[in-house]
């Protein structure tokens, strides 16, 4: 189940995992995990250090607070905003809750079926959380798997996109 909310220019995202918080703070934290659901990071992966998401944002990691908590900045096209992801036990599942802000709203819904807002980039990502989390991603990395899927598959996830992008739409009125 996905909570979507937009007020102030804070795009904020819950989610539901069936994983132990342990579990989704490795997935998010940990190189080798991440890359295999989301993209390769490199840097200085710390409070005060530096990241790249190879091919899309960067920044600079603003706060830890290991199970609960990571904040960063997210630096990309010129602009500097702010990400913040935070992790809820629920006694064996967890809750993810990411905010990013400030945002306009009009960047939060598809400009087109080829190019996602910030809700289908966001949710995508977050949905293939999901599979790595319960093992059902295609081995290797999320660009390599991406890079190989089917045409079916590939306008499958098109698809969704829309829909979440439709959602999103629906909460910015």
């Amino acid at each position: 189940m996905t909570d979507r909310s937009f007020e102030d220019g804070k795009l904020v995202v819950r989610r539901h995992y069936k994983a132990g918080r342990e579990d989704v703070w490795d997935a998010i934290t940990t190189p080798e995990r991440l890359v295999r659901w989301f993209l390769p990071i490199t840097g200085d992966l710390r409070v005060g250090g530096r990241y790249q998401l190879e091919g899309n944002a960067g920044g600079e990691i603003v706060r830890c607070d290991r199970p609960r908590e990571i904040g960063l900045t997210w630096e990309m096209g010129g602009g500097v905003t702010e990400v913040l992801v935070a992790l809820e036990d629920q006694g064996d599942s967890t809750v993810l809750t990411l905010s990013h802000s400030p945002v306009p709203g009009e960047l939060i819904p598809n400009a087109s079926p080829t190019t996602w807002g910030l809700g289908a980039g966001w949710e995508m990502g977050l949905n293939a959380l999901e599979k790595f989390l319960d093992g059902s991603l295609p081995d290797g990395a999320a660009q390599d798997w991406i890079a190989t899927a089917s045409h079916e598959d590939l306008v499958a996830a098109g698809v969704q996109a829309q829909q979440i992008s439709d959602a999103w739409e629906e909460v910015l009125g």
